[in-house]
């Protein structure tokens, strides 16, 4: 009986969410598989898992491809949510007619 309450604790421990994430759906920026910075809003997680990186979308490069030269494991940075861009020079979220010239 006591092991199946331990097992309990930890499945119910590994399945919590952090203190402060409630309702944030954004995701966050891992390093060394700890979550080290929320994404802010206006954008959302992005991660590689261990495969092909896709640029994100920016003023420059509003529609970017795959890059399948070779994959990237451990890559995670927060993107800007659809139809946004990053603006290269402001580094916000922004629409593209509203793009730094």
């Amino acid at each position: 009986m006591k092991a199946v309450f331990v097992c309990l604790l930890f499945v119910g421990l590994a399945l919590a969410k952090p203190a402060g994430d409630e309702g944030n759906s954004r995701g966050c920026i891992y390093i060394m598989g700890r979550c080290a910075e929320q994404c802010p809003v206006g954008t959302h997680a992005y991660t590689t898992g261990c495969g092909f990186l896709t640029p994100e979308a920016t003023c420059a490069n509003p529609k970017p491809i795959q890059d399948t030269r070779g994959h990237i494991c451990d890559f995670s940075k927060c993107y800007c949510d659809a139809p946004t861009v990053r603006d290269e020079k402001t580094k916000q979220c922004v629409s593209l007619d509203k793009c730094t010239k």
